[in-house]
């Protein structure tokens, strides 16, 4: 079970952590904002003072994802689509990753008209940097005027494409989000080489962006500062330890539902899946919050009811569960709580559609349970079908994203649609550029990749929005039959012994 349920203690060093993570963040970029380059009535607003919520999404919104590696083959945007989707199954949200590994500002203005405002967004967040810091300027032998210089420079291009980018996007119609991206990892005791002071050109980055956005009045998220505190936190204990990853620039599947978390506590989403209560001495109900209960029935020994909840919890991944160990997330955004008071001193067992969950005590159904970290009930199991279900359109999307990276990253002035032919002579200097190169082998393997899927590139989009219907159908919430028998000690005692 998540540890928000097994330990108190753990709870609580989570809930500090996380006000630890929102004061770090506002601290760090304030600190930021002071020693900046900008002028003085930027550097000045504070990250506090700027934030408005993130507006929530809509039925019919199309979300473009706009950002570099992080969003290309990333997660956060994946957890925030399944969030929406299990919370809200009525909900018609459209989102389109927009990401292309090793972008950048001025790679993303380039691809803006082909790649994103051809999908006619109504929103679209961007999350650029990591590439436009040049991380090669941060190696240890890179110093010196010129270099300085060279950071500066790519500081200022940045500035000026971030403000085109807005500028384009708002006049087709859509709403902007400003994500400050996730961190370069260069306090952690990894095996790959350290580009110290990376991180810092990032949160520079960053103070830009956020100057931007309160030029323009636009919302933002912070995806680098809690990381970054993460990371200070346990890297004390164990400096191996990292949230991103082995590399130093891309988070694992914890960092991204960290980063997803943030951003649905910045567009101010709740915890409540559904709220049953139960008066089992007045034998009503009450205190219900986005379900509804009916046949609801009282014995001597228990209460059986009928519930139609208008949410699914949410599905955790193996991959992801780390994650509940750093931050409060099923506290903040997982609570589908069964509350009944009134009964009997003893054990009851609860079953869901004559299936059982587990056996509570009284006292701890008169407190409230969280049926959100019980994976056997058939709300939680229709979940994990929702997610199954979306993953065939992520698996879909990552052939799209795979063509459209190999092309751009090849060619990117090509002319669209991109001849095959013309192509050809592009990849094989763009390989005969990167020979030798640490990601060798990624570019050879992507280009691979595009040769088998380039034929049938026609058919990604259909299968992509077929798994989409097929979620969508796969997410409507069912009505359960609940009931609670009280059982003899005996038989709590082995309900207790097979969990």
């Amino acid at each position: 079970m998540p540890f928000i349920t097994r330990s108190t203690n753990k709870m609580k060093r989570s809930i500090t952590l996380t006000t630890l993570l929102l004061l770090s963040s506002l601290a760090a970029l304030h600190a930021a904002e002071v020693n900046s380059s900008t002028p003085a009535s930027q550097s000045e607003i504070s990250l506090q003072e700027q934030i408005r919520p993130v507006p929530r999404f809509q039925s019919g919104d199309r979300w473009c994802v706009l950002g570099d590696s992080i969003t290309h083959a990333g997660f956060y945007h994946r957890y925030i689509e399944l969030f929406y989707l299990t919370r809200f199954p009525s909900l018609q949200l459209d989102v389109i990753n927009c990401g292309i590994a090793g972008d950048t500002a001025a790679g993303a203005e380039k691809r803006l008209a082909w790649d994103c405002l051809n999908a006619k967004p109504t929103v679209v967040t961007v999350m650029l940097g990591m590439n436009d810091v040049k991380r090669d300027l941060y190696a240890p032998t890179a110093t010196g005027a010129d270099i300085e210089q060279q950071r500066a420079s790519a500081a200022t291009i940045y500035d000026k494409t971030m403000r085109r980018l807005v500028k384009t996007l708002r006049d087709a119609g859509a709403k902007v989000v400003f994500v400050l991206p996730s961190p370069y990892d260069d306090t952690g005791d990894l095996p790959t080489p350290n580009l110290l002071g990376c991180n810092a050109a990032l949160t520079g980055l960053g103070k830009r962006v956020q100057a931007i956005a309160q030029e323009f009045q636009l919302p933002i998220v912070d995806f680098n500062s809690p990381l970054v505190s993460i990371n200070a936190e346990k890297q004390k204990l164990d400096p191996h330890f990292t949230i991103i990853g082995p590399d130093r620039v891309h988070p694992k599947e914890p960092g991204h539902l960290i980063m997803a978390a943030q951003f649905l506590k910045a567009q101010q989403l709740t915890s409540v899946v559904s709220r049953i209560a139960i008066d089992a001495a007045a034998r009503r109900s009450g205190g219900l919050e986005n379900c509804v209960i009916s046949n609801l029935t009282f014995q001597p020994e228990g209460v059986s009811f009928t519930c139609s909840e208008r949410s699914l919890p949410f599905p955790v991944t193996p991959e992801a569960k780390p994650a509940l160990e750093l931050i409060p997330f099923v506290q903040d955004f997982d609570q589908e709580t069964l509350c009944v008071t009134g009964l009997p001193a003893g054990d009851y067992q609860l079953k869901i559609d004559d299936q059982t969950v587990r056996t509570f005590t009284s006292a701890e159904l008169a407190a409230g349970v969280n049926l959100a970290l019980q994976t056997n009930t058939p709300q939680y199991q229709q979940s994990l079908a929702v997610q199954a279900a979306l993953s065939k359109k992520w698996a879909a999307v990552d052939k799209i994203r795979t063509l459209a990276y190999v092309e751009f990253s090849a060619w990117p002035d090509a002319p669209r649609p991109v001849d095959v032919a013309l192509l050809q002579p592009k990849l094989e200097a763009q390989l005969a550029a990167v020979r030798g190169k640490s990601y060798e082998p990624y570019i050879r393997n992507k280009q691979k990749a595009y040769f088998e899927l380039k034929p049938h590139e026609a058919d990604f989009p259909a299968e992509a929005e077929a798994a989409v219907n097929a979620a969508r159908q796969v997410a409507v919430t069912k009505p359960h039959q609940f009931t609670l028998n009280r059982v003899a000690p005996a038989a709590a005692l082995e309900s207790t012994t097979q969990e």
